[in-house]
């Protein structure tokens, strides 16, 4: 009968890790900062901000574009649009995509004050979001402005072209909610300066613009003033765009500095 030894315990040793060095724990610090922002967050980022500046070139490009009126009126602005039919379908198709990059403006000043100015880019979101969605589809109407032009007489042009906007809800997809929008641009810039990530000196871009286009400055420099105007708005998406661009992808997913 054979017996069994069996062989005695070999006790067990706890094996305690060497404590981390000031260079090992940085890195594993900045290692869990980098990770801490869903993988998605890059390519967001950077959408929005190519967007807002693609944006800005294409307002600035469709201002530019658009064959301006000489003199006051509505028979003056239809005829412009007829001087060069093809030209001014471009200007609208420019400016219609081109006001599009505003909503990624507003999308990323809501990244930049996720942490600090929260109130004001909360306000600044609220009063020119629908305004900023409305905007590109007015210029569906300089297609049918133009087309009104060049089948009607010019009395009828004008007759027709009046009864649409003068029609009584017509108001709300046209001058108010589109001064909301500049406003809820120059309030984001503000609101991004206090986070950090933006200059309030260019919201003063925005301002300069809607000056421009509301002073009067005489017919003779109507078509700069319109030029000057878009380009300053196509300049301040530009910035924004470039902002948001140069943001870390933890700073867009959590705001902090």
């Amino acid at each position: 009968m054979t017996t069994q030894i069996t062989p005695p315990a070999v006790p067990v040793i706890p094996v305690i890790p060497a404590p981390l060095s000031a260079e090992d724990y940085a890195g594993y610090a900045v290692t869990e900062k980098k990770s801490s922002a869903p993988p998605s967050t890059g390519f967001r980022r950077r959408a929005v901000g190519i967007s807002a500046a693609v944006g800005g070139v294409l307002v600035a490009s469709g201002f530019a574009a658009t064959v301006w009126e000489r003199a006051e009126g509505k028979l003056p602005y239809l005829d412009s649009l007829v001087v060069d039919p093809m030209r001014s379908q471009i200007a609208a198709i420019l400016l219609f995509f081109g006001y599009m990059g505003i909503a990624s403006v507003l999308l990323a000043f809501t990244a930049m004050t996720r942490s600090r100015g929260r109130v004001l880019g909360n306000v600044a979101l609220a009063i020119s979001w629908i305004g900023t969605l409305a905007l590109p589809g007015l210029l569906v109407t300089d297609f049918y402005d133009l087309a009104i032009r060049q089948e009607l007489p010019a009395e009828t042009a004008v007759r027709v072209s009046d009864a649409a906007q003068n029609l009584p809800l017509a108001v709300l997809i046209g001058g108010p909610t589109t001064m909301l929008v500049f406003a809820g641009m120059v309030l984001g810039a503000v609101a991004a300066w206090r986070a950090g990530f933006f200059h309030w000196s260019f919201g003063l871009m925005i301002v300069a613009s809607v000056a421009v286009m509301t002073v009067p400055l005489g017919q003779q420099y109507s078509a700069v003033a319109n030029i000057v105007s878009g380009a300053l708005i196509g300049l301040f998406m530009i910035t924004v765009g470039i902002a948001a661009l140069r943001m870390t992808d933890a700073q867009w997913a959590g705001g902090a500095r």
